[in-house]
């Protein structure tokens, strides 16, 4: 994978071809489709009961967590392979344990957006619309996908509470961020991961963000008591520490949805530190400090 530029869904479609040429029974294929008809794409790794899943890059400038959840899954495969050790565990064991379901890259556009700018092949009108939407042509710092809404505000949980605090915020329409669109789930890629978690009926799932170096765990007091113990074990293995959200970021997002929805265990794991988007520098500090969990994941019992 490349180190020097940003993780793109161009890249991101190379990567998985590769995958699928070097391990022949890998499980892969797409959930859905992006508002510009980009794939979203997925990876099973194991065949066992447990079924777990990992998502990133809800948000466009947080593209890193796409790369992340790239590398864990070619090293993971790499090492099955050869029945190989990483990091202080056998795949092959947790294989044989636990189905984990990664949608690598949530929301394509919005990486292209923030990575790339405005596509070229847009036209006047929609370009037009987006600047209008941004305040600027400069996209680096876009989080929402093409429509100009912010996907993680975009989940039925309490979602009524992210649209009443918009205003507070000075959210009056679709835009970079905070924008929770005109109803829950109304956007293709929220619909697609909404679908995709009630088809594989998943008993934990972890959305990964940047930036922050937190967890955050279970939503209105609705999930199991193992939510805590899992998030303090996560916190033994990692430099990551439980935190809680505040205001607009506390509701309407993936994790809080899983949560009321199943009530079971679910995470948001902010990575790294510093200003989003992270730069790629920090990348292999952030893939070995997050690589316990990532891994420890596929231990719990649930």
């Amino acid at each position: 994978m490349k180190k020097d530029i940003a993780y793109t869904h161009e890249q991101l479609k190379k990567d998985m071809s590769h995958l699928a040429r070097n391990f022949h029974e890998l499980e892969w294929g797409s959930i859905g489709k992006s508002v510009w008809g980009k794939e979203l794409f997925y990876i099973r790794l194991g065949r066992g009961e447990t079924k777990i899943s990992f998502n990133g890059a809800h948000h466009g400038m947080e593209w890193i967590t796409a790369q992340l959840l790239m590398k864990f899954a070619a090293d993971f495969l790499e090492a099955e392979k050869k029945n190989a050790g990483f990091g202080g565990f056998l795949p092959r064991a947790l294989s044989r344990k636990t189905s984990l379901y990664i949608v690598p890259m949530v929301n394509p556009d919005g990486v292209e957006l923030a990575t790339m700018g405005l596509p070229e092949q847009l036209s006047a009108e929609l370009k037009n619309q987006l600047i209008k939407f941004n305040g600027s042509k400069n996209f680096e710092r876009w989080q929402a996908n093409a429509r100009g809404v912010d996907l993680n505000h975009n989940y039925d949980g309490m979602w009524e509470m992210s649209k009443k605090m918009e205003k507070e915020y000075g959210i009056l329409g679709p835009g970079p961020t905070r924008y929770s669109g005109g109803v829950p789930f109304s956007e293709p890629e929220s619909r697609a991961l909404v679908r995709f978690t009630r088809e594989h009926n998943f008993k934990m799932t972890i959305a990964f963000h940047s930036q922050g170096k937190v967890i955050y765990h279970g939503f209105q007091k609705k999930e199991p008591p193992i939510s805590l113990k899992i998030a303090k074990a996560f916190e033994k293995i990692s430099p990551y520490r439980i935190d809680q959200t505040e205001g607009i970021a506390s509701y309407g997002g993936y994790k809080d949805w899983f949560v009321e929805e199943f009530r079971r265990v679910g995470f948001t794991i902010e990575v790294g530190e510093g200003q989003n988007p992270l730069p790629l520098s920090q990348f292999p500090k952030i893939y070995r400090e997050t690589l316990p969990i990532l891994l420890g994941a596929m231990t719990v019992g649930l």
